[in-house]
């Protein structure tokens, strides 16, 4: 039986673009290469993003209070908004583009191969950047109380800068 022989003179293989490390560019699994979105500019689409279907949620649930004379109906269908309004605007950002990624100048895109999600990822994408991200803290709590310290690695999707990654990929 052989054993593989370690060559101590390796090079460490590049952290891809979606590993959490100091480095902003990296490549992709299919080896072309992308320069991550500065954290700044990842919350300003999030918040944007959010805004946007918070504004629609409540409007909704204002609006439909209004019609009906009922504040409980009204609170009804924000709530309902809420859960269901950002599927159909993210079936909307089908490619990574939504209003919050073209005010911050990223894009969202799968880190298979730089390309946007297609039409129901980006949907689910958006469900979870809107409605699932109220559960971050509290993800990242129970995970630090079971003694976890590993940085985040992204395994599907990441935010790229939309004109560095472009002069990257020219150069």
């Amino acid at each position: 039986m052989s054993h593989p022989v370690l060559d101590v003179h390796a090079q460490p293989a590049e952290a891809s673009i979606g590993a959490w490390s100091g480095e902003r560019t990296g490549p992709f699994l299919d080896g072309s290469r992308g320069v991550r979105a500065r954290d700044r500019r990842i919350i300003a689409a999030w918040a944007v993003d959010m805004g946007i279907v918070l504004l629609v949620s409540a409007l909704a649930g204002v609006g439909m209070a209004d019609l009906s004379y009922s504040v409980d109906v009204g609170v009804f269908v924000g709530i309902v908004m809420v859960l269901f309004f950002p599927w159909l605007y993210g079936f909307f950002c089908v490619g990574g583009n939504s209003l919050g990624t073209l005010i911050a100048g990223t894009r969202l895109v799968k880190l298979r191969d730089g390309s946007g999600p297609g039409m129901w990822r980006s949907g689910w994408l958006m469900f979870l950047r809107t409605v699932l991200f109220y559960f971050v803290p509290l993800n990242s709590l129970l995970s630090a109380l079971n003694g976890s310290t590993d940085p985040v690695v992204r395994t599907h999707h990441v935010s790229i800068d939309k004109a560095e990654t472009r002069a990257l990929q020219r150069s």
